[in-house]
């Protein structure tokens, strides 16, 4: 009953978010009621402070336009189509009851949230305790992005709801495996593959594993995991026959989206070309780069994008929840269901990992399904430091658990903060452009002598703090390079010279010009006889530094008694 209490105030949130993003419906009579009379309440029910955009034109481009009109077309359940069936007749379904007005693809997309928030409950309840799982889950009915995206019109609140469910159903069976829950498993794992197919990414690998790791129950767990491996056939298969009989391709709506991402990296996007080979062209053509995008996409992006509208409900709450929930990741590391988890979490991630980079795949509503696992983790974090100060576990193994714990955030902060340096000098390598820029990463570049990075509209720069500041920047080859540095002096009126030096050679003196619309640039020559292979340096000296009081409000960011010389927004290495 508590959990559906939850979910009901989720459902007010977002009703409040509905009428104030599209506004109230005169029809028919049930979302008049619902948005005339019940919103000014739900109103009542969130911080006052926390305001929705009015949408102008609603659902004008982009996938909720395509899905109310693929949904209106739909003839068939299995129909061949490049969008998966699930949410097409959900939407259809949420049409019908709204008299066939657009707002329907909202309510469709609200009733998955609302899904995702009672199955939150079930997962935390599940792998911490029912206290636990209503905690998750008023966490995440009060999430701010949840609620925003929630009424918008996509399919991602649906796969959210069944991924968890999934998981859910995944670790019950693990827990004990019986014919009722292999049917469970099938059905809910079917219809998180017939809202996003790339959802056998994660079910399939999860299943292995639970099967290997329970491997001494021997036949009696192959069989039941036969079951559900039938089930989720029986469910998704037509699915893909369907598409393979109209397109040639079972996996249609997966490898037809490869398109727009070739298309974002400037690479030919006519011809089809299938997720795994375009990931194994990438792959080929840039390993280290490629690399390094999957595992920021995988452990990083995801979980950094969460958390901070928590602070809209209570100032902290972000920080606290998600150094919690990276107690609870890393504590779920030494126990056989928090590895489950783990690895679950990590599939189903892997499909978005390689693409978060490029146009709109970083969008926040791509990894919001796995939301609710950081969350019932933080929820761990905080049961088990709630038990402990109860029954103080052996010193001895908290000591082996935590240099463990430690050595592996040591390995991943060293791997996070060079990567970056690996993947530059692979670029450079195969003869392409590469924009060392300033940025959250940059630190392996920007090493001594600079501000923090800032965003100032779309460019990102760092601002030098003494009077000489260096870039430094791989280049594989002793050869010469043509390079553009982005710079602007940061009082226009009082510096009209820099020096730069190439690995203290005198490159030469760049007399700067000001724009304030355009950040500057210059074009070098870096002779070959001063490049070296590996590390290089290019080091900035203005003719003059100025107090960051001096420099208008543009550095009041900065300590104004701070010496500052030039605004740094890139060294580019040309091809």
């Amino acid at each position: 009953m508590a959990a559906l209490l939850i979910a009901a105030y989720g459902a007010m949130l977002r009703l409040d978010a509905f009428v104030g993003k599209y506004g109230p419906l005169d029809r028919p009579a049930w979302a008049r009621v619902a948005t005339l009379r019940v919103a000014p309440f739900a109103r009542q029910l969130r911080p006052s402070h926390v305001r929705w955009g009015r949408i102008a034109q609603p659902y004008v481009g982009g996938d909720p336009y395509s899905y109310l009109e693929h949904a209106r077309e739909m003839t068939s359940f299995y129909q061949p189509h490049v969008r998966e069936p699930i949410f097409l007749a959900t939407t259809r379904l949420a049409l019908w009851t709204m008299d066939g007005q657009d707002a329907g693809v909202s309510l469709a997309s609200a009733a998955g949230s609302l899904l995702t928030i009672f199955a939150t409950y079930l997962l935390g309840a599940a792998v911490v305790s029912p206290a636990g799982g209503l905690i998750a889950a008023a966490v995440y009915a009060i999430e701010y992005d949840s609620i925003t995206w929630a009424v918008d019109g996509w399919r991602d609140d649906t796969f959210s709801g069944f991924f968890v469910l999934t998981v859910w159903a995944l670790v019950r069976f693990r827990e004990r495996a019986s014919l009722g829950r292999a049917l469970a498993l099938g059905l809910i794992g079917g219809a998180a593959c017939l809202t996003r197919l790339t959802a056998l990414s994660f079910i399939l690998p999860a299943l292995a594993w639970i099967l290997f790791e329970r491997r001494a129950e021997g036949r009696r767990r192959l069989e039941y995991s036969s079951t559900a491996l039938v089930v989720l056939g029986a469910v998704v298969v037509p699915y893909l026959v369907s598409c393979g009989l109209a397109t040639g391709d079972p996996l249609f709506s997966v490898n037809h989206h490869t398109a727009y991402y070739r298309h974002a990296e400037g690479l030919p996007s006519d011809a089809p070309m299938s997720a795994a080979d375009y990931l194994r062209t990438r792959l080929a053509r840039r390993p280290l780069s490629t690399l390094d995008v999957a595992v920021v996409g995988l452990f990083v992006r995801p979980f950094m994008t969460k958390w901070h509208p928590l602070d809209i409900w209570v100032r902290g709450l972000a920080t606290m929840a998600s150094w919690m929930a990276v107690a609870g990741l890393t504590l779920w590391l030494f126990t056989p269901l928090g590895r489950l988890l783990i690895f679950t979490l990590l599939a189903a991630l892997l499909p978005f990992a390689f693409t978060w980079n490029l146009g709109g795949g970083g969008e926040w509503r791509f990894t919001m399904h796995v939301y609710s696992i950081y969350i019932v983790a933080a929820v761990y974090a905080g049961i088990v430091a709630v038990r402990a100060f109860r029954v103080r576990p052996a010193w001895c193994e908290v000591r082996w658990r935590a240099a463990l714990a430690g050595a592996l955030a040591i390995a991943a902060v060293l791997f996070h903060a060079l990567m970056p340096w690996f993947a530059a000098r692979e670029a450079i390598a195969g003869a392409e452009a590469v924009s060392i820029e300033a940025g959250p990463r940059d630190r392996v570049f920007f090493r001594q002598g600079w501000s923090s990075p800032r965003t100032d509209g779309n460019v990102t720069s760092r601002v030098s703090r003494s009077d000489r500041a260096a870039v430094h920047f791989p280049l594989p080859q002793k050869r010469a390079y043509d390079v553009v540095l982005r710079i602007d002096p940061v009082a226009p009126q009082a510096q009209n010279r820099v020096t730069v030096l190439l690995n203290r050679h005198l490159l030469g003196r760049l007399n700067l010009s000001w724009n304030p619309e355009r950040v500057g640039s210059y074009r070098l020559t870096l002779p070959a006889e001063w490049v070296r292979a590996g590390d290089n340096e290019i080091a900035l000296i203005p003719d003059t530094i100025v107090a960051a009081a001096s420099a208008g409000p543009q550095f009041a960011h900065l300590a104004p008694n701070e010496r500052v010389g030039l605004r740094v927004w890139y060294l580019r290495v040309l091809e």
